[in-house]
Order: C-alpha cells, then sequence, then structure tokens
C-alpha cells in the first residue's frame, strides 16, 4: 500500500505548481486535507486531475482506517492570485490575578481569526470561544451546548 500511495503522491506533485492559479479543496468545508495542501496548479485540467488522484489516495487509505474523513473535491481558481489557505486562528491565554469559585486560576484569553492580505478580520478578549468542529467534521448540538455551558 505504501508504495501504491507514495506512487499517487508523485503524481500529484509533478501536476503542481507553486505559482499555479488553481488549487483543490473539499465542496463542504474548502479544506485541503493531504495530499492536496499547499498544493497549487497551473491549469485547471490539473487540477482536476489532481483531484482524481485525492480521491484515489484517500480511497487507498480508508481500506486501512475506515474513519478516514470522505470530501468531495472540487477545483478552484485563486482570486487575483491570492493564497487559497483557510484562515488562521491564533488563541493565547494569560494567567491573571485570582482564582475562581471551582479553584482553577482565572485567564484572559484572546482569539484572532486572520488570513492572507488582511492583517486581522476579528479579535476578541475574554469572550466564550465555541468550536463548532473537529478534524473538519462539523460538531453535534450538545458538543457546542456543553462549551458555552463551561464559560471557559
Amino acid at each position: 500500500m505504501a508504495d501504491s500511495l507514495d506512487h499517487l503522491r508523485h503524481e500529484i506533485d509533478a501536476l503542481a505548481a507553486s505559482d499555479g492559479a488553481f488549487y483543490v479543496a473539499c465542496a463542504e468545508t474548502n479544506r485541503r486535507p493531504t495530499p492536496l495542501s499547499a498544493r497549487r496548479f497551473p491549469t485547471e485540467g490539473a487540477a482536476r486531475e489532481a483531484a482524481d488522484l485525492a480521491r484515489a489516495y484517500r480511497d487507498r487509505l480508508r481500506e486501512t482506517d475506515s474513519g478516514l474523513p470522505t470530501h468531495r473535491f472540487v477545483v478552484y481558481e485563486a482570486e487575483d492570485g491570492a493564497d487559497a489557505d483557510a484562515p488562521t486562528l491564533v488563541s493565547t491565554r494569560e494567567r491573571t490575578a485570582g482564582h475562581r469559585a471551582n479553584g482553577l486560576p482565572r485567564t484572559s484569553r484572546s482569539v484572532t481569526l486572520s488570513g492572507d492580505h488582511e492583517t486581522e478580520w476579528l479579535r476578541m478578549d475574554n469572550a466564550p470561544l465555541v468550536h463548532v468542529s473537529h478534524d473538519g467534521e462539523p460538531l453535534d448540538d450538545d458538543a457546542i451546548a456543553r462549551q458555552l455551558d463551561a464559560k471557559l
């Protein structure tokens, strides 16, 4: 299996171009999982071929890991040559004075969501942070409710 995965990765690499105008991502999540992450392609045809190879790659992986997420890959053209990478989330937590009622130390948390060609999209200080997905899959309502109830 490793040989066929290596072969598929090499084929995708051969199609890729660092300055390509096209990329392949999941239609639902816009994620670019392995083996497509950070890959760009010079033509729509090359990107389409890479999508087919990525499907074969992930199908092969799924033979040993049935829990591997399935993605519907589609080809996108990057706008004005801009990088199509997903936004970046940076979260910092600092200890402040005192302790909470449950004995844990008080903290201050800042979250910044940003992307390429922008200095800052969104910044929140001491607001509840709720994760709505994990490993590219949406969390169920109970998991989100528990996060809100925890008031972290």
